[in-house]
């Protein structure tokens, strides 16, 4: 799981920090920063897939110009906040506990620097941490190693059993993560290769969901269990699904209790290309193909199956999640999201401008509900828990959280809650 999130200068936000639950809801106003975080995650999503910084930041193309990697949005122009010279990312991960993978808890952090557009965006600071000690850094306080040219970046490892004896120094290209290439140096500590193999494994399990009835409504070949970013390949997807009864009942159960149809069963249909079509069949016989189906239904029915395919990803991120839910079945839907989140080991971090949606979160959801907002006084996106907001127990006791959300008193109260909502901006580089 990820666990925090640290952003230095990243896009509108100068200085913000966000935790992260299994289950994470996050609200704000338009242009707030909520789809700058989501790009945030996408940086460590490129990280995590072993791309280079101008990748990640720009496009990349495969053989015969097929475009396999969306850039972060405004690229490298607009990445940094304020046309500052570089960025900063930092987060705490929790990796699944195996023999094989013999941390339960690393810190990550990468700096960006952006101001040679002759070399192009190159790292200036990296390090991966255990609760412990550092297993690597490019810049540990004990004992920087010296670094030789823009080009390269240089990390030292921990020291081994003599305290007196310096950590060994690696060199590594500066224009990709230091995370990415330690994977493929046999020549280093296997405990450190795991490690970062650990990190990027949870880094490429993110997935960023925002689904479009029109792409879930097409056909697909069987055996593509892999969910498409726009809800690609549902059909085939589900028809995986239903070869396990229990999930197939699961789903069935759940889809009665999210719509007015009594769906007893699904059912495929094959065109003459050998492509698949869902088929939801009620009680009464009659089946409602995906081209008929409403869009509500068919963005439901994505969520459920990304969540429950193990082979979509661990991670997910949810572009207006509720979409096209009736209000009288978002208590479902988020009942739904905690169990699978609970009962698949899988983290769900969605956006919504939905009021109602806050009305009916538990107690472990609410607590981990994020507000993103603007200050009036300066221009950089702030991140804050709603539960830490001040006096928010007591007003809760009279008062609807989805109401409060409607008429703009969570932004209210953590602008007032601002100690330097008045400061001018701090200076400084990302490093």
């Amino acid at each position: 799981m990820l666990r925090r999130l640290e952003l230095i200068r990243f896009k509108s936000f100068r200085d913000a920090t966000v935790d992260f639950g299994s289950l994470t809801l996050l609200v704000g106003a338009n242009a707030s920063g909520k789809s700058n975080l989501r790009d945030a995650l996408r940086f460590l999503h490129g990280v995590g897939l072993g791309y280079p910084l101008a990748e990640i930041l720009g496009e990349k193309y495969g053989p015969g110009g097929i475009l396999q990697w969306r850039g972060i949005r405004g690229g490298v122009r607009e990445v940094a906040f304020r046309e500052a010279s570089g960025f900063a990312l930092a987060c705490t991960v929790q990796p699944p506990q195996a023999k094989s993978r013999p941390y339960a808890h690393l810190e990550y952090g990468l700096g960006v620097d952006l101001s040679n557009e002759g070399i192009g965006p190159r790292v200036t600071r990296e390090a991966l941490y255990t609760r412990q000690d550092y297993l690597w850094d490019s810049d540990p306080e004990d004992d920087p190693p010296p670094q030789q040219d823009e080009h390269h970046i240089r990390v030292r490892h921990r020291r081994g059993g003599n305290p007196q004896e310096p950590g060994r120094i690696s060199d590594f290209s500066a224009t990709r993560p230091v995370l990415s290439q330690f994977p493929d140096r046999n020549d280093e500590p296997l405990n450190v290769r795991r490690a970062c193999t650990s990190v990027l494994e949870i880094f490429q399990d993110i997935r960023f969901l925002d689904l479009d009835p029109n792409a879930i409504r097409q056909p697909s070949q069987p055996g593509q269990v892999i969910l498409g970013d726009r809800g690609e390949n549902l059909s085939s997807v589900l028809h995986g699904i239903c070869q396990d009864p229990a999930l197939k009942n699961q789903l069935l159960g759940w889809l009665r209790s999210l719509t007015p149809m009594d769906v007893v069963d699904f059912g495929f249909q094959t065109d003459l290309s050998g492509r698949i079509l869902v088929q939801l069949v009620e009680a009464n016989g009659q089946k409602v193909s995906a081209l008929s189906a409403s869009d509500g239904t068919l963005r439901f029915l994505a969520l459920v199956a990304a969540l429950l395919s193990p082979d979509t990803g661990r991670i997910f991120f949810f572009e207006e999640f509720d979409n096209g839910i009736h209000p009288t079945r978002l208590h479902l839907l988020l009942q739904l999201v905690q169990q699978v989140c609970k009962d698949q080991q899988i983290q769900v971090i969605g956006t919504t401008h939905n009021p109602a949606l806050l009305g009916f979160l538990e107690e472990e959801a609410l607590a981990n509900a994020v507000l993103v907002y603007r200050t009036e006084a300066t221009a950089d996106s702030r991140i804050q828990r709603i539960s830490d907001l001040p006096d928010i127990k007591r007003v809760l006791k009279t008062e609807d959280l989805g109401a409060l959300h409607a008429a703009g008193w969570l932004e209210d109260a953590a602008c007032f809650s601002e100690p330097d909502a008045g400061e001018s901006e701090r200076g400084g580089d990302s490093e």
